[in-house]
């Protein structure tokens, strides 16, 4: 039966980005969750198998040595031992090297879910310049059509007005011709 890797993750304390991330080079896959084996194979991956439990105690059997023998006291030993003496080197280590893996990995998924929000942030305003774009080619489209109409309107206004004042010109100049002549 498969287990979703939210709930793999979960039980295990895995970060679900890295597990998944891992699952992608393993090339296993997750869309219907993870098959046992594929959860196992992780979980060997993450150093997180679960420890075996504790055999039941057995019971045992008393065997009496006998009086056959000599018994010693126990010599005394040192209570405290130092392995410096024994070693030959030094070894530089961190303290904690669990703890500073995760608190890498969570930086890490801090990261690189920061840069997946930058993305789909680019992505957004990419789209609302494009959608700006298309509204201001289109309207400047539809304008340019209205400025060849006005132009082709103005133009056939204008010849008419023109023709329109020269005809009166020529009204008027009948009737001054009608009137009577100035003296010079």
């Amino acid at each position: 039966m498969n287990i979703s890797l939210s709930k793999f993750c979960k039980d295990n304390d895995l970060p679900k980005s890295s597990v998944y991330r891992r699952c992608q080079e393993l090339k296993i896959p997750t869309a219907d969750g993870l098959a046992s084996g594929d959860a196992d194979r992780l979980l060997i991956e993450f150093d997180c198998i679960p420890q075996a439990e504790e055999p039941a105690a057995v019971a045992t059997a008393t065997v009496e040595i006998g009086n056959h023998q000599m018994v010693l006291a126990a010599p005394q030993f040192p209570q405290t031992y130092s392995l410096a003496s024994l070693r030959s080197s030094e070894a530089i280590s961190i303290d904690d090297p669990l703890a500073v893996a995760q608190q890498f990995l969570e930086a890490a998924d801090q990261i690189a879910d920061a840069m997946e929000s930058d993305l789909l942030n680019r992505k957004a305003k990419l789209n609302q310049t494009r959608q700006a774009k298309d509204a201001i080619a289109s309207k400047a489209m539809a304008l340019k059509l209205q400025q060849q109409r006005y132009q082709e309107k103005a133009y056939q206004l204008d010849s008419e007005q023109s023709d329109q004042t020269y005809s009166l010109q020529d009204a008027l100049a009948q009737l001054q011709t009608l009137g009577k002549p100035q003296d010079s």
